[in-house]
């Protein structure tokens, strides 16, 4: 079993979001676990945490919550059921363990896509949907049981027009499966974000445009470059899984590479031809920003958390904090006097109540909060 799988299960797992097959298989792993190491000390216990955790991507946050006080094996597993996966923050600033009580509550998003097609026609992705959605010229749409929407050439479309389709997120959704391109490429919407692409791919380059955030899988061709137009920036793939993120809410457009190796460009200025941009390089990000591309190393784990399934907040204030949270809650957040310019570190769960976050956020000094409706407030 991959590491991503296993995180994935342990996630679903703690959050009571995995299926009675994959209980039982991590529940098989535990007791398994337990069996093997029935005579564990403490001293083992804690040694074996250690192991584990240098197994973990780096940088972990600090500082980390202690376990004392569970059975032998949850305590083994702890690092990964609760420090990776906890659905709980890890904060770089304590206070005493305080109850925060809310008149409100705000749900969390859900997973929910809108598929646009040629015609005009919406049709609304949800969990269960199976078998043939639609036909565009000789392309099937379908929904198979590997939980994904596929694009299935049923004929050929060389003498067809080229017809568009866009799936689309509003805020506070999150697509149900991935979107298998005509050409096997692969990709994920977060919140309030779109792909609009061609039902078959015909020509020399095979090119789609996003807005808001995803994630691609590209299925390589050499002789079929495949681009991504975002905004003013072009990002081409060389065997490539990569993130994108552009909202019109951030200062800058941002292009993480998880495999392989893309090229980000803009457009030069009028008379100079080519394209100005840099090559990425697995673990790098570039921020393009007024013209201008900033290349750094990336944090994985953060860029992936909204795939994943979790928030990931790492040194950032709370205007970006409260940036993210908005998306995925569908809130107006509104600010009251003078807000602290602490930085947060904190992971938790997307499947929380807002109320949850909030009072983790809270047991700062930085900030306090209000739930009115929709609206969350943030005072000092």
């Amino acid at each position: 079993m991959s590491y991503e799988r296993a995180k994935e299960l342990f996630f679903k797992y703690k959050n009571e979001m995995a299926t009675d097959e994959e209980k039982a298989l991590v529940e098989k792993w535990l007791f398994g676990y337990n069996n093997e190491h029935s005579e564990l000390s403490d001293e083992k216990i804690e040694s074996i945490s250690r192991e584990v955790w240098s197994r973990l991507p780096q940088p972990v946050l600090s500082p980390i919550y202690r376990l004392t006080a569970w059975t032998k094996v949850a305590a083994a597993a702890s690092i990964i059921l609760g420090l990776s996966f906890g659905g709980y923050f890890l904060l770089h600033k304590q206070q005493a363990e305080q109850t925060v009580y809310f008149k409100n509550d705000i749900l969390p998003g859900h997973n929910q896509a809108t598929l646009t097609l040629a015609n005009g026609q919406k049709i609304i992705l949800t969990k269960g949907l199976t078998g043939q959605l639609a036909q565009q010229g000789n392309t099937l749409i379908v929904v198979n049981g590997q939980n994904t929407i596929a694009y299935t050439a049923a004929g050929t479309n060389a003498n067809l027009p080229v017809a568009y389709n866009t799936l689309s997120t509003a805020i506070g959704e999150q697509s149900p499966y991935p979107l298998i391109l005509a050409d096997g490429t692969r990709v994920w919407l977060d919140a309030e974000s779109a792909i609009t692409f061609p039902v078959a791919f015909s020509g020399k380059d095979r090119t789609v445009k996003v807005s808001g955030e995803a994630y691609f899988e590209v299925a390589h061709n050499d002789a079929h470059p495949f681009k991504v137009l975002v905004k003013d920036q072009t990002i081409e793939d060389i065997g490539t899984h990569f993130n994108i993120s552009a909202y019109d809410d951030e200062k800058g457009i941002t292009t993480t590479l998880l495999e392989g190796a893309v090229k980000v460009s803009v457009p030069e200025a009028p008379g100079q031809g080519g394209q100005a941009g840099v090559l990425l390089k697995p673990g790098q990000q570039s921020v393009l920003k007024d013209d201008a591309f900033n290349v750094s190393n990336a944090d994985i784990e953060e860029t992936m958390a909204w795939k994943n399934g979790y928030f990931r907040f790492n040194n950032e204030n709370i205007e970006s904090v409260m940036l993210k949270l908005s998306r995925w809650y569908n809130i107006d957040v509104k600010y009251e006097g003078a807000i602290s310019d602490e930085k947060f570190y904190a992971t938790s769960s997307r499947y929380r109540n807002i109320s949850e976050v909030l009072t983790m956020l809270q047991k700062t000094n930085g900030v306090h909060f209000k739930i009115e409706g929709r609206r969350v407030t943030v005072m000092q």
